[in-house]
């Protein structure tokens, strides 16, 4: 190849020492959300995944034998531990495979199902579910074993795409104080605890059967940090929206919008447009996004409802397969919501299983996934005192062995048959 033919890195959208501008959509969308993204973060995005080792894998040549989850908990900390000893004070880590730029994460492909509910109450309970089945689906399909040209050891994308489009800075991301700028959302300091292209970090179910304490999903299960924009969340507080409802929006406002269009500012009517709230909105990626009925633009228009887009799953190479995780994922909603099924765990267990997700062959190798033992509503006659909160043996979902019924350790809350 003639390297004086090659089109020229480090370009003034994307600044990548590995991929040209060139290979960016050419709708202005893209190149925007890629300058955008890069310029709120002040430096590239860095996106690391740990190199997978083969017998032939040349950055293992005179890398310490063993694989990574060995290294990681056993060499690592006893040859840095020796560095120090010796008084070099080195640092070992698994070689990694190294990316700069939003195209590696948002050219990936991915499976995404958007449900209708029956109403708005139904369209949010399903978004809590759907949320908890995320991580699950997430590892059932991984299908993402390759990046910039490698074999990495992991097998799913999603990791990939939320450090591409992290806009964070290094103060919102907790790694020095930060010197406030009042032209970003919390003046760019503010505590960050996510991408913005990750699960999710609320529940949105507001239980109105539990008249005594409809907040009370939110109250048992949102046990991680949800930063929100207080000021939006005042508004809606004070004009009748729920507290459920509320911290959503307010989550969402927590980011700054990527992407303006000419025109786009003023000239929108709020009273009668939703491209404000679709801008931000749809800058935030989760697991699952809760979707309220677009405006009508003509009376004949047909009606959209209440919607959950479901968002975790990896494409598949044929379109069988892709059919079936469809069908498969709108069968489960239709028995969650026929059987009155409750899903629910702690959001910090639901993290947990992303995290286990992303672990090569998670289902294959049997890892366990945390799931509540009990999903049926409350059975009055029930005298059950077991925890509901066991890790889910992954060998289930691959060939039907049993539950795994561990109890594990949640702190103070007895999630004993506690459906809404």
């Amino acid at each position: 190849v003639n390297s004086d033919n090659l089109p020229p890195l480090h370009g003034a959208i994307a600044n990548s020492k590995y991929i040209p501008d060139c290979i960016i959509n050419p709708h202005p969308r893209f190149g925007a959300l890629t300058a955008n993204i890069r310029s709120r973060k002040g430096k590239n995005v860095d996106i690391r995944l740990p190199l997978f080792r083969d017998e032939n894998t040349k950055e293992f040549n005179e890398f310490p034998k063993g694989d990574r989850n060995t290294f990681e908990s056993t060499l690592k900390p006893i040859l840095e531990e020796k560095s120090k000893d010796a008084g070099e004070n080195f640092e070992i880590n698994w070689p990694e495979v190294d990316m700069d730029a939003m195209a590696f994460g948002m050219g990936c492909c991915c499976l995404q199902v958007t449900f209708q509910g029956r109403d708005i109450d139904e369209s949010r309970f399903m978004y809590d579910q759907l949320a908890v089945l995320s991580p699950i689906m997430l590892a059932l399909s991984a299908a993402s074993p390759i990046f910039k040209g490698h074999l990495v050891d992991t097998d799913v994308r999603w990791k990939v795409i939320s450090a591409s489009v992290d806009d964070r800075t290094n103060a919102e991301l907790g790694l020095e104080e930060g010197v406030p700028d009042p032209t970003l959302v919390g003046n760019g300091i503010k505590r960050l605890f996510k991408s913005r292209y990750d699960s999710i970090s609320t529940y949105l179910h507001y239980c109105r059967r539990r008249v005594d304490n409809p907040m009370y999903v939110l109250d048992t299960y949102d046990d991680i940090d949800c930063e929100v924009d207080e000021e939006a969340q005042k508004i809606l507080l004070e004009n009748g929206i729920d507290p459920a409802l509320a911290k959503h929006i307010a989550h969402l406002f927590s980011r700054d919008p990527l992407v303006i269009y000419e025109r786009g500012i003023k000239e929108v009517d709020d009273e009668t447009e939703t491209d404000h709230f679709e801008n931000l909105q749809s800058t935030n990626w989760q697991t699952v996004r809760w979707k309220p009925p677009p405006p009508k633009e003509n009376p004949s228009d047909p009606q959209i409802g209440w919607r959950t887009e479901f968002r975790s799953m990896e494409v598949q190479l044929t379109d069988l397969e892709n059919a079936a995780f469809t069908v498969f994922v709108v069968l489960v909603t239709r028995v969650i919501l026929a059987f009155d099924l409750n899903l629910y765990i702690p959001l910090s267990k639901v993290d947990e299983n992303m995290k286990r997700a992303h672990e090569r062959n998670a289902i294959g190798l049997g890892r366990s996934f945390y799931w509540r033992m009990h999903m049926a509503p409350r059975d009055e006659n029930s005298s059950s005192d077991k925890k509901t909160d066991a890790p889910f043996d992954g060998n289930l979902v691959t060939n039907g062995t049993a539950f795994e019924k561990k109890e594990c350790n949640n702190g103070s809350h007895d999630y004993n048959h506690d459906s809404c």
